[in-house]
């Protein structure tokens, strides 16, 4: 793969990622005020937005247990189910694998774009047997499963920034030494941890310049040690200064150089994207920082 291959990620988008949670601290409509800015950006005029189709249930059962699946299809408030912090609706467990169907799809276009953007995703705290948080799919568990199982990869690498550790991917990964999973998260702060392939648990309050310092460290230790096919990157903005569910002091400023270094660091690998958490005091900064990753995988910086 050439450099001059990935200048222009395929986007991925569907209406129905928006879940309705009026009042919730999870913005769900943040997903089509994504879509929206960057359809109405003419820097992004050029790009392919791709519907996807739902993940099918024997996609999902590579990752998660038939009972749990028969939960949440039958929409059964089982004792799998009542960790999430979620409503338990058709309206969201359609939305989830449809996600779900969007990343395996980002992941499928990357192999050969390069680079591709699920505008949804990044449900890391989902565990194989049960729901967690606000994520009842690991659409990125699923997504590394059924490449695996099409033979189109061996070894993938998961890069979690989000504030939160990913601790449902770290479990679902953590006796597979072909998938290689590194969290940089928030310490004292949810979840319970497990163990990653590489962990950095952050002070609260950590600023700019340490965070970068740890992150450049942590992906110099990787390349040296691990060689993927594909890179996920679980792109979380809430590290941001003013998230409501972190505690973190990342500007927006920084938070671009991160979305720049993970870029980078290994440009001849096929990168996948999403979202993940974001839960800014004004659900127009958490747009705005998600937008700004797609500008970096787009580099427009």
């Amino acid at each position: 793969m050439t450099k001059n291959k990935i200048l222009k990620p395929i986007f991925i988008y569907s209406d129905n990622y928006n879940i309705p949670l009026q009042g919730h601290v999870f913005p769900a409509i943040k997903f089509s005020l994504i879509y929206k800015k960057l359809k109405e950006d003419p820097r992004f005029e050029n790009h392919k937005f791709i519907e996807p189709v739902p993940a099918t249930i024997d996609q999902l059962k590579l990752v998660h247990d038939k009972e749990y699946l028969n939960d949440l299809i039958y929409l059964r408030f089982s004792k799998r189910v009542y960790r999430s912090e979620l409503p338990l609706n058709k309206e969201i467990i359609d939305a989830f694998f449809l996600a779900t169907g969007g990343t395996i799809l980002a992941a499928e276009l990357a192999l050969d774009a390069g680079r591709a953007m699920n505008l949804s995703g990044g449900f890391h705290h989902a565990f194989a047997d049960h729901a967690e948080g606000f994520c009842y799919i690991n659409d990125v568990a699923v997504a590394i499963r059924v490449l695996q199982k099409e033979k189109k990869i061996s070894k993938a690498l998961v890069i979690d920034l989000d504030v939160h550790q990913g601790n449902g991917i770290s479990k679902i990964f953590q006796k597979d030494k072909k998938v290689f999973t590194f969290s940089m998260h928030e310490e004292k702060n949810y979840p319970i941890k497990e163990k990653s392939s590489l962990d950095v648990g952050l002070e609260t309050g950590i600023k700019d310049e340490e965070y970068l310092n740890l992150l450049e460290k942590s992906l110099a230790y990787i390349k040296k040690n691990f060689n993927p096919d594909i890179i996920f990157y679980v792109a979380g903005v809430d590290p941001y200064e003013m998230d409501r569910l972190g505690g973190l002091s990342v500007t927006k400023e920084g938070l671009k150089k991160r979305d720049i270094m993970v870029r980078d660091f290994m440009p001849d690998k096929p990168i996948v994207i999403v979202l993940a958490g974001g839960y800014a005091m004004n659900t127009e900064d958490t747009v705005n920082l998600h937008v700004q990753t797609a500008e970096v995988m787009a580099e427009l910086y």
